[in-house]
């Protein structure tokens, strides 16, 4: 397998709607004005309608409708209309069939909503200073699996004899046969987006913890957060794949994020993540209605 096959793969891929693409990069310079993110988003009737439907959600419970876009963006502030503007245009790539990893429709969104929602818990918890992109990256950490798919599904059986006879995690494997995993062709893929670095480092080494220091990592914290929120996300049985429970979780993290590290610690850190999937399904309710 060469990497350039891969990359020409991404660079053929449909990008995210364009006018959220935008959105994203305003809404990262702090200089953009709520006239101007208006007059964008009002731009995509489709993505209007998506947002203010996600805004007068029983999920934010205001007592009257949001009417407009300027309302929305007074009322919610730029952090949120970014998490929520990243959930009205990823939905129509990761809502979709992934036979590779044995996904049936609907099954990596579940899973990246959860991710998300545990994250930006998570991120809360330490005091992390920004919960939405913690919220953002927990969501696109597994996008390289739109990619990396059909390659899978094609050597899933060379895969598992690696993760079997060699004792590697899933992500491991995918390296050792391809060259690369599938967080390292999510951040290609974040790259041809123009996506925030921090994004781009945490979606490539979200399974590679290991590989943080060394390779000179910025956001290690962030990586933190994800990389435990992934492992909670499979503890849990949030639309599990064929590569579920073939990772291997790095405790290391939680000593980055100052969290205790006892098998108890973690157990009672596990019950109230899964207190969290009435959020989890929430959220899938306000996008799938």
């Amino acid at each position: 397998m060469k990497i350039n096959e891969i990359i020409d793969k991404v660079d053929r891929l449909p990008s995210i709607n364009k006018v959220g693409i935008r959105l994203i990069n305003m809404l990262d310079n702090e200089n953009t004005r709520l006239q101007d993110l208006s007059e964008v988003i009002s731009s995509d009737p489709a993505l209007t309608t998506q947002l203010l439907k996600l805004c007068n959600s029983a999920y934010f419970g205001f007592s009257r409708e949001i009417g407009n876009i300027s309302e929305a963006i007074a009322k919610l502030g730029f952090k949120t209309i970014k998490s929520l503007t990243f959930l009205a245009v990823s939905h129509s790539v990761i809502n979709d069939e992934f036979k590779g990893y044995s996904l049936h429709r609907g099954e990596l969104w579940t899973n990246s909503i959860s991710c998300a929602v545990f994250s930006k818990y998570l991120a809360q918890k330490i005091d992390y200073p920004d919960i939405e992109t913690a919220f953002v990256a927990g969501l696109l950490r597994d996008i390289g699996k739109l990619v990396l798919d059909e390659y899978v599904g094609a050597d899933y059986r060379k895969i598992l004899e690696k993760v079997n006879n060699e004792k590697l995690s899933f992500s491991q494997a995918e390296e050792s046969l391809f060259g690369f995993d599938h967080g390292y062709i999510g951040a290609k893929l974040l790259e041809k987006w123009n996506f925030p670095s921090a994004l781009i480092e945490t979606v490539q080494y979200h399974h590679n913890f290991g590989k943080t220091v060394e390779e000179g990592c910025e956001n290690l914290t962030l990586i933190s957060i994800v990389h435990i929120a992934d492992a909670f996300t499979m503890l849990t049985g949030s639309g599990l794949g064929s590569d579920g429970m073939m990772y291997y979780f790095n405790v290391e993290a939680f000593r980055q994020l100052g969290l205790p590290e006892t098998h108890e610690d973690i157990e009672n850190l596990l019950a109230e993540i899964v207190e969290l999937k009435l959020e989890v399904k929430k959220l899938k309710g306000m996008i799938n209605a």
